[in-house]
């Protein structure tokens, strides 16, 4: 058995065995966009994916609501790509001209989930809260998965406070969030798997309403994360091809059915050889493999940056917090489906690091120590996290992080040339965009405004003068030529945002397990407690049935 759950003050030490055999598995999944234009169809294709898999590990059918987008609404709600649909010429050129290609190749339809129990609005998930999560019993857990979209804090004070967004542009807040969880019994584990874009916000709940300030939250509850609360995440794209699915959760789940979600082996991280991935060894796993520009993070993660400490830095240390006015640029993918949102603000590495106040007497580790060392403190899962990207990223010696740190300001630098490069083309590329229609509208005066009544019929009969007097302006070579360029200059951007990427896991990770070995020095008994029930947490496998001792009661805020 992989771990045991946790339970809290109150319950008997131990359920009896004829308890134990009734625990059940409850899963509930929160999926969809916040309007058509949003719910892109990899988001359905992963709450399929979801479901297939809870059918492949659970012989019996599982306890499994969904909530989707508008629901059982018949209307066309989901966004997908359709490489047969083609455009014609004329539009497409004027779409181009005018600066108005998004959404130009996209098609609409009602999604094709089966089993949905209602839409994804704040009313009907506080009511599942409600009406089913109040009444799990002690041995129970609830899985909750969740493939959406999400938003920064919108107050900067709470900077963790993230939202998530649902159907009609709705928004839960990860304060809101935890207090539909407060309605889940204390003695009941709850998983969270989240993949929306800032998710790493909704790590806040392991600490009480979601604020590290009021002390840890003695129910049992862990999370995954896509990203870290102030980035972005990969994946959502309209792409019927599940082969160029790359976010957080094809990575997670393929960690855990052994294949990824085109059915297609792989080798199980089963990292400290007993025969079972647990949860975090497949978030470990995502660490490694996934090639997207997400810094996926977990709750132990918030918690041990709430509660160990690092060590001061010395004056002259270059330290993963250093450079905070020389921050990194978001993922820009070629695709504008690649991320959530447009806007992002980076990370830089240890940016979320807690105090470094005075130090006790024992020797504290900080992600600069010697490398061999923070290895003596690493779990299976982190070894294979910090060796595995020590060969993508071609690192060694006792250094590492040093290293690390300055080969990712040498590609931010890189990334900032060609950042200059891409604003200078796009600019040039919009004001030849606007000579053209100049010249387009002298002729046909109604494209002033693309809902004039005549626009469709001038589309019609007009079309191949339309493609002619575009294609036949002196700039519009160099408009093509352009854009070429723009788009390849996107991609090298994305592939440094994505090299970028690994540097800032590597170094993350080294802090980790820092923060862990430090915990034991700074953390009081109680806090060291709690933080070894979260690891068990979070090294639990899907349907297992384990043991549950008897925890304390208290907090700890300090």
């Amino acid at each position: 058995m992989k771990c045991a759950l946790l339970p809290i003050a109150g319950l008997v030490a131990l359920l009896s065995i004829e308890q134990t055999s009734l625990a059940t598995d409850h899963f509930l999944t929160i999926g969809g966009g916040y309007s058509p234009t949003g719910n892109q169809i990899s988001l359905e294709k992963n709450v399929q994916l979801f479901q297939r898999m809870l059918g492949e590990i659970y012989p019996s059918e599982v306890a499994h609501d969904v909530y989707f987008s508008d629901g059982d609404d018949p209307g066309r709600d989901l966004q997908y790509q359709d490489s047969s649909v083609e455009i014609p010429r004329a539009q497409l050129l004027l779409a181009r001209i005018f600066g108005q290609t998004r959404y130009l190749d996209l098609q609409y339809r009602s999604h094709e989930i089966t089993g949905v129990r209602g839409g994804t609005n704040k009313d009907n998930i506080e009511k599942w809260f409600s009406d089913v999560g109040a009444k799990l019993t002690a041995g129970d857990r609830l899985f909750i998965y969740v493939t959406a979209h999400g938003g920064r804090a919108s107050d900067k004070k709470t900077p963790h406070n993230t939202g998530l967004f649902l159907w009609n542009s709705e928004r839960c807040q990860m304060h809101e969030f935890a207090k539909f969880l407060d309605r889940v019994p204390n003695d009941v584990p709850v998983v969270t798997v989240m993949v929306q874009c800032f998710a790493g916000g909704f790590a806040n709940m392991v600490f009480n309403e979601g604020d590290a300030k009021k002390g840890f939250t003695v129910a049992p509850r862990c999370g995954f994360f896509a990203t870290v609360h102030d980035r972005v995440a990969a994946g959502c794209t309209p792409d019927i091809n599940e082969e160029d699915y790359h976010e957080y959760s094809s990575y997670f789940w393929a960690a855990i059915r052994g294949r990824t979600r085109t059915d297609k082996p792989i080798e199980l991280p089963d990292y400290d050889k007993d025969g079972a991935v647990s949860l975090a060894e497949a978030h470990a796993y995502v660490l490694l493999a996934s090639p997207t520009i997400d810094v996926p993070t977990k709750t132990s993660d918030a918690f041990l940056r709430q509660y160990s400490k690092l060590p001061p830095e010395p004056p002259s240390a270059t330290s993963p917090n250093k450079n905070k006015n020389d921050k990194p640029q978001a993922g820009d993918a070629a695709s504008s489906a690649q991320d959530d949102v447009k806007d992002n603000t980076d990370e830089q590495p240890g940016e979320e690091s807690p105090a470094t106040d005075e130090p006790p007497a024992a020797e504290l580790l900080s992600a600069d120590s010697d490398y061999t060392l923070l290895l003596k403190h690493a779990t299976s899962a982190d070894l294979a996290v910090l060796e595995g990207l020590s060969a993508q990223l071609e690192l060694s010696g006792g250094q590492r992080a040093q290293t690390a740190r300055d080969l990712a300001k040498q590609t931010r630098d890189e990334k900032k040339k060609l950042d200059a490069q891409h604003r200078k083309q796009s600019s040039e590329s919009k004001k030849i965009g606007g000579e053209i229609s100049k010249s387009v509208k002298i002729r046909w005066p109604e494209f002033a405004n693309r809902w004039h009544p005549r626009v469709n019929e001038f589309l019609e009969k007009d079309g191949e003068e339309l493609v002619k007097r575009i294609e036949s302006h002196p700039k519009y070579a160099r408009f093509e030529k352009l854009r070429t360029q723009i788009q390849q200059l996107s991609e090298q951007r994305f592939d440094l945002d994505r090299r970028w990427v690994k540097y800032e896991r590597f170094l993350r990770s080294l802090e980790y397990v820092a923060l862990a070995a430090n915990l034991s020095e700074v953390g009081s008994p109680e806090i060291q407690e709690r933080y070894r029930q979260l690891v068990e947490t979070e090294s639990c496998t899907l349907n297992e049935v384990p043991a549950i001792p008897a925890v304390s009661t208290t907090s700890d805020g300090e």
